[in-house]
């Protein structure tokens, strides 16, 4: 079967996967619980890890995650199809259970960070939406997420009137003992790093769907339903009238403000009081959509602009293959930080370095998407993959078959 490629999804796709990795790696430097933190950070408050932080925090937390689930509710659609086709159903359950074998291996033998496991299985529920009409989708994933954005305020606030904050002298000391302990750990030999990572996944994994409510899973079912509804409103794939994409631009650059304007007072504290700190991630959570939407307004407005489009140009190759670059990622840094496994520098770098480390993956995915897909229909992971749930098709791509061009509005055919 011959298939459309929508160029823009591919350019969103690496977009979002390259903006994942500044979001990931100091996950994979320091024990989890503290690597998002400002303060608790293992290596201190220097000027220049406070900015990287800074930047991580508003332009790229949560942002980069759900944009690439709300691509992933569009290639629900894309390859499973809106109406009661078995084959193309049976092809899409296929996809969703092989990924979900493949990120239980990916997140128990390399990088406890996985997510597919979660894509997959909430995938497995959002397939049966797929013939809803995209209002339905929307109103539907908007109120999800609108739902949880207010559970997590309501508890934000309930935690606030018991005059919650930061636990006592006590309980940080234990804290902060098993953050050291589990450092070990991550930095000791390859064995005792594999051993911790599957511990974390295990417990990630069932404390995801066990505990109640089951937020995360939930906010990807969320984010799923609005991608498919904006797919099939053409939002996604480049369609909508560029009055549209100039209102979602305008509205992610509020958000942004909002944002920043939180975290930037969060900073600039001396105490950096817990409040205004569980005020600055809650905002974050619940605008992150909005944001998304305003980078993809971005990308839409770049391809139609000649002095622009050769951003997602540069950028589809890369999301072409970010099942490859994806899991390649994964691999790199858990190289590069755990223990065992490279020059182990777990818990001894700070995020200057991490942010160096990855601006260089960046511009190795970059050069090596475009190589390998000048010369394949597809990344070398996904043709594996694709023999799983599909069957086999030709690797190397046909001397005349163009390279993407750099309309990312247009779509070509997939050999």
């Amino acid at each position: 079967m011959v298939k459309d490629r929508i160029v823009l999804l591919d350019s969103l796709r690496g977009l979002a996967i390259l903006g994942i990795l500044l979001c990931n790696i100091p996950l994979a430097a320091v024990p989890e619980s503290v690597a998002t933190s400002l303060t608790l950070w293992p290596h201190g408050m220097a000027p220049a890890s406070v900015a990287v932080w800074f930047v991580t925090q508003v332009f790229f937390q949560q942002k980069f995650y759900s944009l690439f689930a709300m691509l992933f509710g569009a290639s629900i659609i894309l390859v499973g199809g809106e109406g009661d086709d078995r084959d193309r159903r049976r092809i899409l359950l296929l996809r969703l259970v092989s990924l979900l074998a493949i990120g239980l291996i990916h997140g128990f033998l390399i990088w406890q960070g996985d997510v597919l496991n979660t894509y997959a299985i909430v995938g497995l529920v959002a397939l049966w939406a797929r013939s809803w009409s995209p209002r339905r989708l929307l109103q539907a994933g908007v109120g999800l997420h609108v739902g949880l954005s207010a559970w997590g305020g309501y508890k934000m606030l309930e935690h606030t009137a018991k005059g919650g904050g930061d636990p006592p002298a006590g309980a940080m000391s234990r804290f902060l003992a098993g953050v050291h302990a589990d450092a070990l750990q991550y930095g000791g030999t390859f064995s005792q790093s594999l051993v911790q990572n599957a511990k974390d996944y295990g417990n990630f994994v069932l404390g995801s769907f066990t505990r109640w409510p089951p937020i995360w899973p939930l906010t990807v079912l969320a984010l799923m339903l609005i991608g498919m509804g904006l797919y099939k409103l053409g939002v996604l794939s480049g369609k909508a009238s560029s009055g549209a994409y100039r209102g979602l631009i305008a509205a992610g650059l509020g958000a942004l403000v909002i944002v920043g304007v939180a975290e930037a007072v969060y900073t600039v504290l001396p105490s950096h009081a817990w409040p205004v700190r569980a005020m600055a991630r809650w905002l974050q959570g619940a605008t992150a959509p909005v944001v998304s939407l305003g980078y993809v307004g971005l990308m839409v407005m770049a391809a139609r602009v000649k002095a622009w489009k050769t951003i997602p140009a540069i950028l589809a190759p890369v999301g072409q293959m970010a099942f490859t670059n994806y899991l390649t990622q994964s691999i790199l840094i858990t190289g590069l930080l755990y223990g065992g496994r490279g020059p182990s520098l777990y818990g001894k770098v700070d995020r200057p370095f991490l942010a160096g480390a990855v601006v260089a993956i960046w511009a190795a995915q970059i050069l090596w998407s475009r190589w390998w897909m000048a010369r394949f229909t597809l990344g070398p992971l996904e043709w594996l993959w694709r023999l799983v749930y599909r069957g086999p098709m030709p690797l190397r791509r046909p001397a005349s078959s163009p390279l993407i061009p750099a309309n990312a509005g247009t779509q070509v055919p997939e050999q």
